[in-house]
């Protein structure tokens, strides 16, 4: 076996996250497709937008803090080009970062570092708690001197 899917997130036997990353990018590109057929019928550009962030993105994004700092730069721009995409269906001619500010959306590379350290916050703050209420069970409680 030369990988597994473990919670839905694909390893592979070197630990690296070129499989994962494929299955992922190929996942939300064919729902890029509904997103294409949807804009053809006129649905209006907040509703594409709401679409993308509802279905394509979570797809893409999906368990980040395990895998996102661990990823090339060439693999961090292969779930980028998802978003991209989006955009240039919403937004035929616009540059993507000007789009990305028309649609309100931050870049695919920032939310995971934002998602990332929301993890890290989360963890240490039950980290912390888990400490505190140790060392309160741990206290003995000094008997008065007589």
């Amino acid at each position: 076996m030369s990988s597994f899917k473990l919670l839905g997130v694909i390893i592979n036997n070197a630990l690296k996250w070129d499989d994962h990353i494929t299955v992922v990018t190929s996942k939300a590109a064919k729902r890029l497709w509904f997103l294409k057929k949807t804009k053809c019928s006129g649905v209006s550009q907040a509703d594409l937008v709401y679409y993308y962030q509802a279905v394509i993105r979570p797809v893409v994004e999906y368990a980040c803090p395990v895998w996102h700092t661990s990823i090339t730069g060439q693999q961090s721009k292969k779930l980028d080009s998802i978003q991209q995409r989006v955009c240039e269906i919403i937004l035929h001619d616009r540059p993507y970062n000007d789009a990305c500010t028309v649609l309100g959306l931050s870049t695919l590379h920032e939310r995971r570092q934002e998602q990332c350290q929301k993890t890290l916050r989360n963890l240490l703050v039950v980290l912390i708690t888990v400490c505190i209420t140790y060392c309160q069970a741990c206290v003995i409680p000094l008997s008065p001197i007589v």
